[in-house]
């Protein structure tokens, strides 16, 4: 046996070994929650029937069940100071669960843990290479499930981001057509909200969320301020401080709102503008690295077989 291979064969299990050993407190206390949920639930259900909602929240299957409250134990706990930050990620990406943290801990475990149990069921099929390649596999490995949950978080909320800014102008205009017909403010985000149900979906769940907020009696500039935060982008942010300025000082709503519609509008048309005269800037480099060569070959081929027939 070769003792040379000896580092790189052991590599897997010890970070595995390392994955589970971090792993076991949490597996602990879960199988400990999971006494004292059942003892709790066997309580309640000497008391009555659970309602139908909660019923329905529940996981169906043991797996299941397992797998919510596994996630549940390795998530922090609500003051630890990451959380929050945890949190407002998530909802960016379109994740509003209650246990979205829970569930993005545990994959984040998964990511590790995973390709680890991979690359040890694939050892004899790498013993041809050199002794240190499954070291540096599992290394790998490693770092890509560390980087690859916050990279495909990032890439959903940037393409939330881009879907909600292609479709505020859209709200817009049918707010101010809701105002301007006669229904009050915060009946019109509920129309329109309605409306924009299959066009836009991402905006449609958060003017519900601003519709709630507003029936419950929340503050109107609080309530969008929210509704701002939670969309990310500027035009939103630009909404809420009009509507807040507007209110404060008495003007029409529904003149103020075709005016900022119509802003939206211009925007959206110089963005295209934009997009049209950067088009050249981007075709210079296709340009330069495949049409160039092959005209200039073209050009310069009978001339050559000139020369060459010549000498």
């Amino acid at each position: 046996m070769d003792t040379s291979s000896f580092p790189g064969m052991w590599a897997p299990v010890l970070m595995l070994g390392a994955a589970l050993a971090l792993l076991f407190p949490s597996i602990l206390t879960f199988f400990r929650s999971r006494r004292d949920t059942e003892s709790v639930e066997r309580r309640l259900a000497r008391r009555g029937p659970v309602s139908g909602e909660a019923e329905q929240r529940r996981p169906s299957s043991r797996i299941g069940k397992a797998v919510t409250g596994l996630a549940d134990q390795m998530a922090p706990d609500d003051d630890e100071q990451g959380v929050s930050a945890a949190k407002a990620r998530l909802a960016g990406a379109g994740f509003v669960e209650p246990s979205a943290v829970a569930r993005y801990y545990f994959v984040r475990l998964l990511c590790i843990v995973l390709p680890q149990l991979g690359l040890l069921a694939a050892l004899p099929y790498l013993s041809s290479l050199p002794g240190t390649t499954p070291l540096v596999i599992s290394v790998m490995l490693v770092i890509i499930g560390l980087i690859a949950p916050g990279m495909y978080l990032d890439k959903r909320t940037k393409t939330r981001w881009q879907e909600c800014s292609s479709g505020f102008p859209d709200m817009m205009d049918l707010l101010v057509a809701c105002v301007e017909a006669g229904l009050s403010l915060d009946a019109s985000v509920q129309r329109v909200g309605e409306e924009l149900e299959l066009r836009h979906p991402i905006i449609a769940g958060y003017m519900r969320t601003l519709s709630l907020e507003l029936r419950a009696g929340k503050a109107r500039k609080s309530a969008w301020r929210g509704f701002a935060d939670r969309l990310g982008i500027e035009e939103a942010g630009s909404l809420a401080t009009m509507l807040r300025q507007a209110e404060e000082m008495g003007t029409s709503l529904g003149q103020t709102l075709r005016i900022f519609s119509a802003d939206m509008r211009q925007r959206r048309i110089l963005y295209a503008e934009e997009k049209a005269m950067a088009l050249p800037a981007k075709l210079t480099l296709p340009l330069v690295f495949f049409v160039f060569p092959v005209l200039l070959g073209v050009l310069t081929l009978p001339a050559v077989v000139m020369f060459k027939e010549i000498l």
